[in-house]
């Protein structure tokens, strides 16, 4: 049993115990040892069950230049507008600010870990995905609670909650959430971070800044004075440092190695990811 398969079996085997909590406020995972920069793979696995309803290995590839690319040329869903998404979190891997990060090394890396451990011979079809509800959404009450907290307690996030299912697995809902974790294991492990084989579900959680909450009276985070995104506390320093194009002039924490702290007034700018296109915002 290779290192995939043995990670997503202990993970499986803890949700009962885990399922026991009472699921009232936001679930616990720890994030002490993550690299930021797996969040915006998280965010383009959960961009691409929105575009293509369900993730797979075969979704993306490793191109000569090392960079994470798509195979597919549209969406299969009504949810079209996660294309744009999608090629925003691949978009910003050319960004000046990605390659100081080594951003698309990561993605590569990551991905190509994933997709070579995947038992394609064993999973013959990816399970689909199917959206139950969301926890945590960033409602008035819920940003005003976040906003009462510092450092990685401040970091909001919400969770979704998808079924999933396949014709191969039929109605074992251990076949359907163990194909899931494995057909989602190249997005990383900040992607799926809860398996319920007793209601074959899983739980992804997105951060706040990688979200695009946004309408026509402006962003949920801004009316909320004392809202700030912890974004460098998140992980091991130096934390994240890209969000989305929506959270552009909010306000994110920058983790600074000259002066070995955290800057807690700094901003979401837009950056640029070739030719003029702004794909995403830098915290700066």
């Amino acid at each position: 049993m290779n290192k995939l398969f043995a990670t997503i079996l202990m993970t499986m085997l803890a949700a009962p115990a885990a399922q026991a909590r009472e699921v009232t406020g936001p679930l616990e995972r720890g994030q002490h040892r993550a690299d930021a920069r797996d969040t915006l793979l998280a965010a383009l696995g959960e961009a691409t069950v929105a575009c293509l309803g369900s993730v797979s290995p075969r979704d993306y590839r490793v191109n000569s230049a090392r960079v994470l690319e798509r195979t597919f040329s549209e969406c299969t869903t009504r949810e079209a507008s996660a294309l744009e998404e999608i090629d925003a979190l691949l978009g910003v891997q050319v960004s000046r600010e990605a390659q100081e990060e080594g951003l698309s090394e990561r993605f590569a890396q990551v991905w190509t870990a994933g997709s070579r451990a995947f038992p394609g011979r064993l999973v013959q079809q990816c399970p689909t995905w199917e959206l139950l509800h969301v926890i945590d959404a960033p409602t008035e009450e819920r940003i005003a609670h976040f906003a009462s907290k510092t450092g990685a307690a401040g970091i909001g996030k919400e969770y979704r909650w998808y079924k999933v299912s396949s014709p191969q697995c039929g109605s074992s809902g251990v076949c359907a959430v163990w194909h899931a974790a494995l057909c989602g294991a190249p997005f990383g492990k900040q992607f799926i971070v809860w398996l319920d084989p007793a209601s074959s579900s899983v739980i992804v959680d997105p951060v706040w800044w990688l979200t695009d909450y946004e309408d026509e009276s402006g962003s949920p985070f801004t009316k909320n004075g004392a809202y700030r995104h912890w974004s460098s506390y998140y992980g091991e320093i130096p934390g994240a440092h890209f969000a989305h194009v929506n959270r552009e002039g909010e306000t994110c924490t920058k983790w600074s190695e000259i002066s070995q702290k955290h800057f807690t007034d700094r901003k979401w700018v837009l950056i640029d990811c070739g030719g003029g296109w702004q794909c995403m915002t830098y915290c700066n």
